[in-house]
């Protein structure tokens, strides 16, 4: 099963959103026409524990300059510009909706890694990428909207290099039922098909790649939660997912911490390799 295009216009229902960013930027007193990658970072981690999620994944990967790497799901492209600027990575993002894509490839030029990194419109379940093409596929936060996950990785076993590598950080089912709603990837339950820990880990093992890493990181990211609604509520600015969901954060967020609290989703990170 495709993600449906309904997927698509949930992420997509706030519009336009490079100029929301950069304003954002301006107030926080950066120069337009001297960003860096650090400097949109706070606006551009769309998952759990942001920025300190990227970089224990990147640790995990240990990714090196030159290697083409492939992000599922990438969003405005924040993980792609960190691992393009701090690894020197070639990054590919991919992602369903337009106007994520659009905004990534805007601010990576605005911070001059236009020609390290490139961002596809795409569906996850067909990659339009040869086989053997990467040596790093990356996703954080991104099969929650996929219900045919067995399929997501048989493609992305398929487009990894022999010797490849595959990381994960993604919401996974609880034991307590399913969440509440609306949380960030889903407005309904219709459009979120989280599977438990063990059957993620299945269907991963089917395609041929073996495990080099799994941790449950719920206990951090309730922690870093609770450190996160003190934040934004002591700063007179808006996040970076405000920014991005739009009117709709402060229910999603709510549900989203209170199905975490209370067991509905679980926090998986986890790292494969395919066999040289």
């Amino acid at each position: 099963m495709s993600p449906s295009p309904s997927v698509a216009s949930h992420y997509a229902r706030e519009g336009e959103l490079t100029a929301r960013i950069l304003s954002a930027l301006t107030a926080a007193g950066k120069d337009l026409d001297r960003l860096t990658a650090g400097d949109i970072a706070p606006y551009d981690q769309f998952h759990s524990r942001g920025h300190q999620a990227t970089e224990e994944l990147a640790a995990l990967l240990s990714p090196q300059a030159g290697q083409r790497v492939l992000d599922l799901g990438c969003g405005i492209g924040g993980p792609a510009r960190w691992l393009a600027s701090e690894r020197g990575c070639q990054v590919v993002g991919l992602d369903l909706t337009e106007v994520y894509c659009r905004t990534a490839r805007e601010l990576s030029t605005r911070v001059r890694l236009e020609k390290q990194t490139r961002f596809v419109c795409a569906n996850a379940l067909h990659l339009p990428f040869a086989s053997a093409s990467f040596d790093l596929v990356w996703t954080q936060h991104a099969a929650m909207n996929i219900a045919d996950k067995a399929r997501l990785y048989r493609e992305v076993s398929r487009v990894l290099k022999p010797g490849g590598r595959f990381g994960l950080y993604d919401v996974m089912a609880g034991e307590a039922g399913a969440p509440h709603f609306p949380v960030p990837w889903s407005s309904a339950p219709e459009w979120s098909h989280l599977m438990h820990p063990a059957a993620v880990r299945e269907a991963i093992l089917a395609t041929g790649l073996k495990e080099r890493h799994w941790r449950d990181l719920t206990a951090e990211a309730k922690a870093w939660s609770e450190k996160a609604v003190a934040s934004q509520q002591a700063s007179r600015s808006l996040s970076g997912p405000a920014l991005i969901l739009g009117p709709g954060f402060i229910e999603m967020i709510a549900n989203l911490r209170r199905s975490l609290f209370e067991d509905r989703i679980t926090i998986v990170q986890a790292v494969f390799d395919k066999a040289g």
